[in-house]
């Protein structure tokens, strides 16, 4: 019998035993291998292609800061990159995305050529007058990447949150995807929930049938008199093609999982244990970022019924219900729905002490009408 990861049994047939092979079965995919490291200051220069990029300082009394013995796991790194792109994307926001993103470099990690840069940080014969001019022209990246892949790693996050919260059935956020922000396009995946869907009807003597009505359509979406009186007269109609994102929760599951790029694999030397594995290749903090989502993929099995997680897992992160802002989690407090911000965590017991006195007042009234029930 073979068992999927959740250890349910799968059907012993050749393609579903292709389809599914545990990470076990190949050497122990789950393994991260990588390094985070920081620069002190940075400058743009531009590229031989005259491409805008930004460069670390790397010399006397700006000397990097390497994580030799622990790194950022990747629910940290997940959480780092997603807050970064809430706060580029606010409109409250005072600072400029080049700010945002230098000061993400100096405090977190250096988003690029993780493997490569610290090999030469880290070897032997490394010395910084001689080499950190060498350092410093092999980590410059291009800013617009940078930019490139926030906002794709951000789409996806907010995405995986939305489909958790609708198979949840948690109050819906999922709508808000679809706003424009400052600085990254919506998420339109979710457009046409929450709102009805116009059925092919006959409307002054027009249709909204896609090949007919384009006069039509387009008076109903500037709001008109016509469009008010047409859904009016067809309210329990229109009523009826109210799309809901859980009816098509499979769908969407599938256009997460395009949106995840492929992991490129190869053997490496765990550091820690001196052990050969076959791990992920990492060259960004981003790669860092998408495997983890994948691995929370992996680990919380999303359904239109509502969502299962197996007790082990690398990491686990949520949004926070009152900022909005992601947190990582244990496994210990896994339903933990606010971050641990003083005011996220006052709004957390006032709802706590409201749930209280709600509870309170039905038993009271329960214990109320018992009362009176067994006098009569």
């Amino acid at each position: 019998m073979l068992y999927d990861d959740y250890g349910d049994p799968v059907d012993m047939k050749m393609k579903n035993a292709a389809d599914v092979v545990a990470a076990a079965s190949v050497g122990g995919i789950g393994a991260l291998v990588y390094h985070t490291f920081r620069f002190k200051e940075y400058e743009y220069d531009y590229a031989a292609d005259d491409t805008l990029c930004l460069k670390p300082l790397v010399y006397d009394g700006l000397e990097p800061d390497v994580d030799r013995a622990n790194s950022l796991s990747g629910a940290e790194l997940f959480v780092a990159l997603y807050n970064l792109a809430v706060r580029i994307d606010s409109p409250e926001s005072k600072l400029s995305f080049d700010e945002l993103m230098i000061e993400f470099c100096k405090r977190t990690a250096h988003p690029y050529f993780i493997d490569e840069v610290y090999d030469e940080l880290t070897d032997r014969s490394f010395v910084l007058k001689r080499d950190g001019w060498m350092v410093s022209r092999d980590a410059m990246f291009p800013v617009d990447d940078f930019k490139r892949d926030i906002e794709r790693f951000y789409n996806g996050a907010r995405f995986f949150f939305a489909l958790r919260q609708i198979a949840d059935g948690e109050d819906i956020e999922y709508l808000k995807t679809a706003q424009d922000g400052r600085h990254f396009d919506r998420l339109s995946f979710f457009d046409k929930y929450g709102h009805p869907d116009m059925p092919v009807m006959e409307m002054d003597g027009e249709t909204n049938d896609p090949e007919k009505p384009k006069d039509i359509v387009d008076e109903m979406r500037r709001g008109s008199a016509a469009y008010a009186r047409f859904v009016k007269e067809h309210e329990k109609e229109l009523y009826k093609y109210t799309k809901e994102a859980i009816d098509d929760f499979e769908g969407l599951r599938d256009n997460l999982l395009y949106l995840i790029p492929d992991f490129h694999m190869r053997l490496k030397v765990d550091p820690e244990t001196q052990k050969t594995v076959f791990a992920a290749d990492i060259h960004s903090v981003f790669d860092i970022a998408w495997y983890t989502l994948a691995r929370l993929l992996v680990d919380i099995r999303l359904t239109d019924t509502g969502a299962v997680e197996r007790r082990f897992s690398e990491a686990n992160v949520g949004v926070c219900k009152c900022c909005g802002r992601a947190f990582a989690k244990d496994w210990n407090h896994n339903r933990k729905e606010y971050c641990g911000q003083p005011d996220c965590q006052k709004k957390r017991q006032r709802e706590r002490a409201q749930k209280k006195r709600q509870k309170d007042k039905l038993r009271a009234q329960q214990e109320k009408a018992d009362t009176k029930r067994k006098s009569i």
